[in-house]
């Protein structure tokens, strides 16, 4: 639980210490490895995470990752801003909404929708999701 602020003209939100939450993610460690990759400094340790956002803040969840010292591989703002060309996808956010569940806001019923995308950090099968 954090207290996030997004300033109108800047890209990047940030936490306000000591403030009153209003952004709560619970996020859960699935898996690591190590991997040699260009994605990451050679050896570096990935882990694949779950994230359950219970607010919707903007940049949330990149901003509380990185807050916990865990940023998301290949993000172009957090920890620090890249300067990255709009059209330039040859290193996409490592980020995937993997699931996605909600209960129906017009008839209640639960709705659950799985993606068949993969991240390119994490080409291992997953764990059950």
């Amino acid at each position: 639980r954090t207290h996030l602020v997004k300033q109108h003209g800047t890209h990047q939100a940030h936490e306000v210490p000591g403030a009153e939450p209003n952004a709560e993610t619970l996020v859960e460690l699935l898996g690591t490895a190590r991997r040699p990759s260009t994605r990451t400094a050679a050896g570096d340790e990935v882990g694949l995470y779950r994230l359950t956002p219970r607010t919707g803040r903007t940049h949330q969840l990149r901003c509380q990752l990185d807050g916990l010292g865990i940023p998301i591989v290949d993000d172009p703002l957090y920890p620090v801003e890249v300067d990255v060309a709009l059209d330039d996808f040859s290193r996409p956010l490592q980020l995937l909404a993997a699931v996605l569940a909600f209960d129906d806001p017009v008839d209640g019923r639960p709705r659950r929708f799985v993606s068949r995308r993969r991240l390119a950090a994490w080409p291992a099968a997953w764990p059950t999701l």
